[in-house]
């Protein structure tokens, strides 16, 4: 199992699977309940229907995932995961690169994570375990904040935790638009230029 899906299940249940059919039957079931949740809603889908789809008897879902809001938080937390691995990836890359370029690159990252884990803007709202979501909140500010730290020349330390705050924030316009992709790639272009053009007319005055 690899480590995101063991965060997401300990997360939401501590009883992870230790056998390969256990942990292929963790996953059928999570995939199959993040499909539903994008193509139906989290409120109208059913336990019955998620197991249904994955093929899987109704006991063996409530065996590892309790609730439908544990199963729904396990999967934010893999997606979430999957999300930090990214950005730990990008700062790797963009060591030494301008501020705009981090800028295009973070979006260009955000916008592709959005297309591929549908499932991450239709649960993220979602009431859950503020404690662990306050920690992936802080984790997300850290990563964003190193990204324009380490640019070239680099933003000032309050800058770049300012910016680690506001990109989150843009993001949440296009995670609205779920099912809307050619709205929501636009809108996500418009909101890369804007803060590119922030970075490059004004954006290095603030500097405390």
């Amino acid at each position: 199992m690899n480590s995101g899906r063991r965060d997401a299940l300990s997360v939401a249940n501590p009883r992870a699977p230790q056998q390969k059919r256990g942990r292929e039957r963790v996953a059928a079931l999570m995939a199959s309940a993040a499909a539903l949740f994008v193509e139906k809603g989290f409120d109208a889908t059913t336990m019955t229907e998620i197991a249904a789809r994955a093929g899987a008897a109704i006991g063996t879902l409530y065996l590892f995932f309790p609730t439908k809001e544990a199963l729904a938080q396990a999967i934010l937390a893999e997606n979430a995961e999957s999300l930090s691995t990214r950005l730990d990836a990008l700062q790797e890359r963009a060591m030494g690169l301008a501020p705009t370029a981090i800028a295009d690159a973070l979006f260009e990252l955000l916008g592709d994570f959005l297309a591929t884990h549908p499932a991450y803007s239709a649960l993220l709202d979602l009431p859950g375990d503020e404690g662990w979501r306050r920690k992936m909140r802080a984790r997300r500010r850290e990563q964003i904040a190193a990204l324009f730290a380490q640019a070239e020349p680099p933003l000032p330390l309050g800058q770049a935790e300012r910016l680690a705050v506001i990109v989150p924030q843009l993001m949440r316009i296009p995670l609205a638009l779920v099912g809307e992709k050619r709205l929501r790639d636009g809108v996500l272009e418009e909101l890369r230029l804007m803060l590119a053009r922030h970075l490059e007319v004004g954006g290095r005055g603030v500097t405390q």
